[in-house]
């Protein structure tokens, strides 16, 4: 019965201990420390993936020649790394599409996707003009769209002349190109420069 009763107790009171693992340290300084010496071999492997499945963020995996981070909020596989596509144009502005990274001014133009991926920032600022002033994210030459999910809205509005937003969720695809047009309603806005973020998407 002494040693049910001990037993029993380890079993409780496992799940309350915690500790720190260190690898070549014997006071390591996180949950995981590596402690590395130049010996010319990497500090930590990670296999590549095909398909993880992931549930948590914050969860890692190496998937095809890049490093994945799990969204959970996105629900979805972004990379670590972001890439920001900037769009702008000098003067009044007023139903144009802004340039991307120079002068580009065609409708079935812009910033080509080179893998599958998801808008998930987008930053506006403009000098004066109009200060409600609208514009529409448009994928292949078409409007995202007016959506009631902000995650998901395609058009948005400027506040005081500028405008931030850092959840969005707003998938495209490889192939696919982006651009950002100040709409036609409201008159004009002056010297508008954005910057859309995205992170590529397994």
């Amino acid at each position: 019965m002494r040693l049910f009763a001990v037993i029993l107790f380890a079993l409780f009171t496992s799940t309350l201990l915690t500790a720190q693992v260190g690898i070549n340290t014997d006071v390591p300084s996180a949950e995981l420390d590596i402690v590395t010496t130049n010996t010319g071999i990497p500090a930590l492997e990670l296999n590549p993936q095909s398909a993880p499945v992931g549930n948590q963020t914050g969860q890692l995996a190496v998937i095809g020649d890049k490093l994945f981070l799990y969204d959970a909020t996105r629900g979805k596989w972004l990379s670590v790394e972001s890439t920001p596509l900037q769009f702008g144009r000098n003067g009044d502005v007023d139903n144009e599409r802004l340039r991307f990274g120079g002068d580009v001014r065609d409708n079935s133009s812009g910033a080509k996707m080179p893998l599958n991926g998801t808008i998930v920032y987008v930053a506006v600022q403009t000098a004066g003009g109009v200060a409600d002033k609208e514009f529409d994210i448009k994928i292949n030459g078409t409007d995202v769209g007016d959506s009631v999910d902000p995650t998901l809205d395609g058009r948005f509005e400027l506040v005081g002349g500028s405008f931030s937003y850092s959840d969005y969720n707003i998938n495209f695809d490889a192939g696919d190109f982006i651009s950002l047009e100040v709409r036609n309603p409201g008159g004009d806005v002056e010297d508008p420069a954005a910057i859309i973020w995205v992170k590529w998407r397994q």
